[in-house]
């Protein structure tokens, strides 16, 4: 039996060198090649182009990140630029976003997107809140619901509530279509019209602070034109909604304090804070008053002590602009030991604007140090350095001075 199959063999080969003009090595490789080939052909379909045959196995393919999230995120990739448009920055900001990451291999995140694009979910809000994929659509159909059961202008007004759950919402909706009978209109367009915000801004920050929603009207809209009388910023009430919750009279003593204080900025915090903190910052607010007196600002007032123009000044402040930012008790304080203590120049000083900003008890100590080892800096620049830098300047002065004794006091 063997004989007989290795005689065919033969006749196969001989047949196929008389049809061929290989040589016989060549023609029995040929027959084999399909079972010597195997093990490649998985590699040539991995390394082969993506997008073309013709292509050069060698040929380098940009790297795609959503090539690497499954077919999910590619046809939900697809879906976002056909119905939106997204850029790439928006698409990365939706994709990236955590409860997305998590829910796209599981659900039809599209199906989501096209249900609340249905309702009416702008652009906007995808982008503001990647998390509407995620929501179940059992569940956001009945949220969806709730909240149409308000007399609501826009659904993106709300989009901010579809995060929470049903019971939760539930029981706010029920909250809010409770005071029609005594509000004209629902609490958050009362909120909007009153500090003159978008209704998205409101719910924005509304949505992480319920309470205000479902406190007594009374108590909050006392307190909401007490801030408004005393000019609190809009956007700061909504930041920091705490202050809501003390008394009406309480807020409206707290606020009155910080006016006679005569803070330029009056804040929630100033409501809520312990007693300590706030009377240390109207404090400071009426010291910064008595250190400007006649003048307006910061600015003014370096320009008087330097002998500068207005305009000169701010130049130099511009240069370091954190001096902006610092008390100007603390540039009195500075500027009192650096000219008529230290005796540097006003240009000196104008030289190296970081010298305000920089801590004056150690300004103190590396100028006393430096004068016991006879070192009198022409730049304010060293003062102003970190520790280890300091440290070695004067670790070179030390030994530059017991080099040379006849070294020049003055270093640069």
């Amino acid at each position: 039996m063997l004989r007989n199959l290795a005689r065919t063999f033969e006749t196969a080969l001989k047949l196929h060198a008389s049809t061929n003009s290989a040589p016989l090595h060549c023609s029995r490789r040929l027959l084999f090649s399909q079972y010597e080939n195997r093990g490649s052909a998985r590699k040539s379909l991995l390394t082969s182009a993506p997008f073309g045959g013709n292509e050069a196995e060698n040929d380098y393919v940009p790297y795609r990140q959503d090539q690497e999230r499954g077919t999910k995120a590619r046809v939900l990739l697809q879906a976002l630029r056909e119905r939106f448009r997204f850029t790439d920055d928006e698409l990365q900001r939706i994709m990236s976003d955590e409860l997305v990451q998590r829910c796209y291999r599981g659900k039809s995140l599209a199906m989501t997107m096209d249900a609340l694009q249905l309702e009416g979910v702008s652009r906007r809000s995808f982008v503001e809140y990647p998390w509407l994929l995620s929501l179940d659509n059992k569940r956001l159909e009945l949220k969806l619901q709730l909240i149409k059961s308000m007399d609501i202008r826009d659904i993106n007004h709300f989009v901010p509530f579809l995060r929470l759950t049903v019971p939760r919402l539930r029981k706010l909706v029920g909250a809010l279509n409770s005071e029609r009978t005594t509000m004209p209109q629902n609490r958050v367009y009362y909120i909007s019209e009153k500090l003159e915000v978008s209704p998205e801004i409101v719910t924005k920050y509304l949505s992480k602070r319920l309470f205000i929603l479902e406190m007594p009207y009374e108590m909050f809209e006392k307190n909401l034109q007490h801030m408004i009388n005393y000019n609190v910023s809009p956007i700061n009430i909504l930041k920091d909604l705490w202050a809501f919750r003390y008394t009406p009279k309480s807020v409206q003593v707290r606020l009155e304090r910080a006016k006679r204080a005569k803070k330029d900025k009056i804040m929630p915090w100033m409501v809520r804070c312990p007693e300590p903190i706030l009377q240390r910052s109207l404090k400071l607010s009426l010291d910064e008053l008595n250190v400007l007196g006649e003048f307006s600002s910061v600015v003014e007032y370096l320009a008087h002590r330097l002998g500068f123009s207005v305009s000169e000044a701010k130049a130099v402040m511009d240069r370091h602009p954190q001096v902006h930012t610092v008390r100007v008790t603390k540039i009195k304080e500075v500027l009192d030991y650096l000219l008529d203590e230290a005796k540097f120049t006003r240009f000196e000083v104008a030289q190296v604007p970081r010298i305000l900003c920089h801590s004056l008890k150690t300004t103190k100590e590396r100028m006393d140090e430096l004068k016991t080892h006879g070192c009198r800096p022409s730049s304010l620049v060293i003062v102003c350095r970190s520790r280890r830098e300091y440290e070695k300047f004067l670790q070179h002065w030390i030994k530059q001075a017991r080099d040379s004794p006849t070294t020049e006091n003055i270093a640069g």
